[in-house]
């Protein structure tokens, strides 16, 4: 495998709304990544991806981009992102913009030209299509809820918008389209941008198969995925984006693809893949595929680690996926697979540990390091995102009374990942001197990054040390390069995993049970690389977890 400056990198995802604001307005801004540039030096990280900056209306969190050359001004200016990626570099750190291309904003200037002539030039630039006996062309639902068509005024024309009626998408098919985007991706890239976060990139190519298919839900639609994600096809776009952009600048491509089948991967992240890296997202969502998940955690965490270890197994060596557990699109991975009760230093440290050294690229989020939590709403005013009140609609329409969709929001929206940054207990955790856009979580006060960084035992230096590891001279090979061999598969709660690379072994052992769990015991220690606790218990042929505890050691075997 040709060696590449990123298979070392350990990212670090901003939110750049609520990470920090420097001129009082309640709204995080570029300024702000660059006043903690050093925070995250010291970290270890070398690689930060920030969730969009584009000019934007913000129908969609920034996901609408309504310029793809300018900066929105609640973030900044274009001298203020220069100057970011100026700065960055001087700490070695890499800066990855998030590149949202299968759609645009309603207000980007190409669709505002296709609404006024849907037949014209701009309107080829998106798929617009004749409706059908009334209706809309067919029965598509939009992933974030309802059609998926929007009727242009009082025309028999729709546009097709996957995610919001805001967000109309772009028509890949079109050659022109294609080379304007490719043009602006590299004017980001000569500015000195390492890379780009792609998002809903599997969509691009679409099924035009216009027929209706049997409605899956009262509202009359049909979840349409296998028509506009992964779509035959779809190479030849990735192929030639890589071509024309990312190759000639040695970027690094993070692709959110969800549902690659197995046999794909080797196409989009091997030695000559569409992307340098994927998002997988098939560890993420148990709390919302199994209903009754909080009354089972020994079964969630043996799902979870059945879900790791195949995927890493489909890939076996041929690319590079992104571990990660925290994301601006899903809550907070320690409510998600720790006890509410059990929540703490030493599970959340075990938890972060448990993929933390797989093969691949390492991504932490804004606030995992300094033990985040959910902050749980009491109302659905309290919301701000597009999906968690159509998500409301959809549940009220299933039936359930207003009190059980807000419980099921306060598990499952994505919201919670993306309240301000809390930085210290100062007034509003010191994110803002003013209004804060969103709430910020009243447990500021006794969670914030400066408390961690002032204990001994804390979730901010176990990620440190962990970091610290993994990019370590002596072991960086065997984390980047070596292969993955899982341990203890049938223990419950256990989540085990050998490294073994030219010779060297290392073997990580994560227990995510609240009770001690005693283990048989076959390798010969060389040295305990890190604990989650001040001594290590293995006697001979056995060793003896605590409670969540992890351990990383040197082994012969």
């Amino acid at each position: 495998m040709q060696k590449k400056w990123w298979h070392n990198a350990i990212g670090y995802q901003i939110y750049p709304k609520s990470f920090q604001d420097t001129n009082g307005d309640g709204i995080g801004d570029i300024p702000g990544i660059i006043e903690h540039l050093d925070d995250l030096e010291e970290l270890g990280i070398n690689m930060i991806w920030l969730c969009p900056v584009n000019k934007s209306p913000m129908a969609d969190h920034g996901y609408d981009i309504s310029d793809y050359d300018e900066i929105d001004p609640m973030f900044g200016t274009l001298d203020d992102m220069k100057r970011l990626i100026k700065e960055a570099d001087k700490r070695g750190i890499r800066v990855l913009m998030d590149l949202v291309v299968n759609h645009t904003s309603s207000e980007h200037e190409w669709f505002q030209k296709a609404l006024e002539d849907p037949d014209g030039r701009y309107g080829k630039y998106y798929i617009i299509r004749e409706g059908k006996d009334g209706k809309e062309p067919n029965n598509w639902r939009s992933i974030f809820g309802g059609s998926a068509w929007e009727r242009i005024g009082d025309t028999d024309k729709y546009y097709l918008h996957l995610f919001t009626k805001w967000q109309p998408d772009l028509n890949w098919e079109n050659k022109e389209v294609r080379e304007e985007i490719y043009a602006m991706i590299n004017r980001w890239l000569d500015m000195g941008l390492g890379g780009f976060r792609i998002d809903a990139i599997s969509h691009l190519k679409k099924d035009f198969t216009y027929e209706n298919l049997p409605a899956d839900g009262v509202d009359g639609y049909v979840n349409g995925f296998p028509y506009f994600r992964n779509v035959k096809g779809i190479e030849t776009f990735l192929n030639e984006l890589k071509k024309e952009t990312f190759l000639p600048h040695d970027a690094f491509t993070l692709a959110e693809a969800d549902d690659v089948a197995p046999e794909d991967l080797e196409d989009f992240i091997g030695e000559d893949g569409y992307f340098s890296s994927i998002f997988d997202f098939c560890h993420t969502r148990y709390h919302v595929n199994h209903p009754k998940w909080k009354d089972r955690p020994v079964e969630m965490i043996n799902d979870l680690r059945d879900a790791l270890f195949q995927k890493q197994e489909y890939v076996n060596g041929r690319g590079f996926l992104c571990n990660f557990l925290d994301n601006h699109d899903t809550s907070r991975s320690a409510e998600r697979f720790i006890p509410r009760e059990d929540i703490g230093y030493y599970s959340m440290s075990a938890l972060g540990s448990v993929n933390f050294f797989f093969p691949g690229i390492v991504f932490l989020y804004q606030g995992q390091a300094a033990g985040m939590l959910d902050y749980r709403k009491k109302s659905i005013d309290e919301f701000r995102d597009p999906t968690t009140f159509n998500m409301y609609r959809g549940y009220l329409q299933e039936g359930m009374t207003e009190e059980q969709a807000l419980e099921k929001l306060n598990v499952e929206s994505r919201e919670h990942a993306r309240t301000p940054m809390q930085w210290n207990a100062q007034e509003n955790a010191g994110f803002t001197d003013g209004t804060p856009w969103f709430a910020v979580n009243p447990n500021y006060k006794e969670i914030n990054l400066e408390a961690e960084k002032g204990k001994e035992e804390s979730l901010y230096h176990w990620y440190r040390k962990m970091i610290a590891l993994r990019k370590s001279d002596e072991y960086s090979e065997l984390f980047i390069y070596g292969s993955l061999i899982p341990v203890y598969e049938k223990t419950d709660g256990v989540i085990a995993y050998e490294r073994e690379y030219q010779g060297r072994c290392v073997l990580v052992i994560c227990n995510l049970k609240a009770a001690p769990q005693e283990l048989p015991f076959g390798w010969n220690v060389k040295k305990i690389l890190l604990s989650n606790h001040k001594d290590v218990n293995i006697e001979k042929e056995k060793i003896c977890l605590r409670g969540y505890e992890t351990v990383i050691a040197d082994i012969e075997k």
